[in-house]
C-alpha cells in the first residue's frame, strides 16, 4: 500500500515528436513545462472507442509564454498527476483548442483543451488487403496501418476469439469503422488510450494487480449500486484505467431498490421498464469501464470518478446485471 500523501503533478505542452518514455527531456525546445504554475485539469476516459477528452486551465502565464504556446507548434499536452511513489500519465493527447479570459481584474487563464488520438479516430483511411486464411492478428495489423501515421500505436489485445477466412478481404475505408467491425466480431471492445488501442473481451479485463480501494488507501464517501454500475469516488490513482480492476468491500457498498418503499404501489397497468441493477461481486473485484480524474494543485479537487462493472472470480468473467 502506497502512502497517499504530498500530491505531485505535472503538466507539459510538447511538440508531436516527443515520446513520454524520454521524459524528462530537454524542455528548452521541445516542451514547455507548466507544473509550477497553478492549474486545474479534467480528464474524461470511458471504454468506447471515441477519444478521450482533458481540459486544463493554467492561471496567471505570462503573456509571452501564451504567445508561444499558440504560435509555435506545441500541440500536444501531457497531464502527470498523483501522490510521492505513486505517480503517473493520466492524459496524453492532442490539443484542439487554446482559450484565453480573465476570472478577476488581475487573474487571467489559459484553457488547454485536448483529445486523445482524435485524428486517427477521424482522419484514418485504411486501404489495405489481406490474403486467403488470414487471423484476426494479421487483419487487426493491417487495419492499425491506417493509425499508424497519426501516431497510433497497438497496445493490449486480449481478445483471442476469431477464426481464419477462407477468402481475402479488403480493408478498405475508415479505420474506425474496420476496427469497429473486426472487434464486435470478437465479442470485444477497443478504445484509444494514451495513444496506444487496447482490444479487451467484453467479459475481460486488462492483466495487472487490481487496485485495492479502503477509506485507508483513498476510497472517498460510499460506492453506490446503479443501473450504469458500482460508482465509486477515490483519492487521484494514476494506476486506476480503464479496463483494469479494483477491489472494493461490498460492505461498503450502497446497494440500490427498484422502487422508493415510502411511495405509494404501482399499478400493474402502469408498471415502467424494469431497472436492471449493477450486480456486485462476492470477492469484490470490478472492471473500470469509466475513469474520470479531477484536480487543483491549489485546491481541494483531487479525485478519480469510476463506474464499474463486477468480475465472477471463479471464472475470470465480468457479470454486469443481474
Amino acid at each position: 500500500m502506497s502512502q497517499q500523501f504530498k500530491r505531485k503533478a505535472s503538466l507539459l505542452v510538447v511538440k508531436p515528436s516527443v515520446k513520454v518514455d524520454l521524459l524528462p527531456l530537454n524542455l528548452q525546445e521541445e516542451a514547455i513545462d507548466l507544473s509550477e504554475m497553478h492549474f486545474q485539469f479534467s480528464t474524461k476516459n470511458q471504454d468506447e472507442e471515441g477519444p478521450a477528452n482533458c481540459s486544463v486551465r493554467v492561471f496567471n502565464l505570462s503573456q509571452s509564454t501564451v504567445e508561444k504556446l499558440i504560435k509555435y507548434d506545441y500541440s500536444r499536452v501531457i497531464v502527470q498527476a498523483g501522490y510521492e511513489g505513486q505517480f503517473g500519465v493520466i492524459f496524453d493527447g492532442n490539443i484542439k483548442q487554446f482559450r484565453t479570459g480573465r476570472v478577476s481584474a488581475v487573474d487571467t487563464y489559459l484553457d488547454i483543451l485536448a483529445a486523445d488520438g482524435d485524428l486517427g479516430y477521424n482522419f484514418a483511411v485504411s486501404n489495405a488487403t489481406v490474403a486467403a486464411g488470414s487471423s484476426p492478428a494479421q487483419r487487426r495489423d493491417a487495419i492499425m496501418q491506417s493509425f499508424d501515421k497519426y501516431g497510433i500505436t497497438m497496445g493490449k489485445d486480449l481478445s483471442e476469439t476469431g477464426g481464419t477466412l477462407p477468402r481475402g478481404k479488403v480493408l478498405f475505408g475508415m479505420g474506425r469503422t474496420l476496427m469497429r467491425d473486426e472487434v464486435e466480431s470478437r465479442g470485444a471492445t477497443w478504445s484509444i488510450q494514451n495513444g496506444k488501442v487496447n482490444i479487451i473481451p467484453l467479459d475481460g479485463y486488462l492483466p495487472g494487480e487490481a487496485v485495492r480501494l479502503t477509506t485507508l488507501t483513498g476510497l472517498v464517501g460510499i460506492p453506490e449500486q446503479t443501473q450504469d454500475g458500482i460508482k465509486v469516488r477515490c483519492l487521484l490513482n494514476p494506476k486506476i484505467v480503464v479496463g483494469g480492476r479494483i477491489q472494493l468491500d461490498n460492505k461498503s457498498i450502497n446497494q440500490t431498490i427498484q422502487q422508493d418503499p415510502q411511495a405509494a404501489p404501482i399499478p400493474f397497468n402502469q408498471w415502467a421498464n424494469p431497472q436492471f441493477l449493477a450486480k456486485t461481486a462476492n470477492d469484490g473485484f470490478y472492471r473500470v469501464y469509466v475513469a474520470e480524474h479531477e484536480g487543483d494543485t491549489r485546491g481541494q479537487a483531487w479525485y478519480s470518478d469510476l463506474v464499474c462493472l463486477a468480475i465472477d472470480s471463479s471464472s475470470g468473467k465480468v457479470k454486469p446485471y443481474g
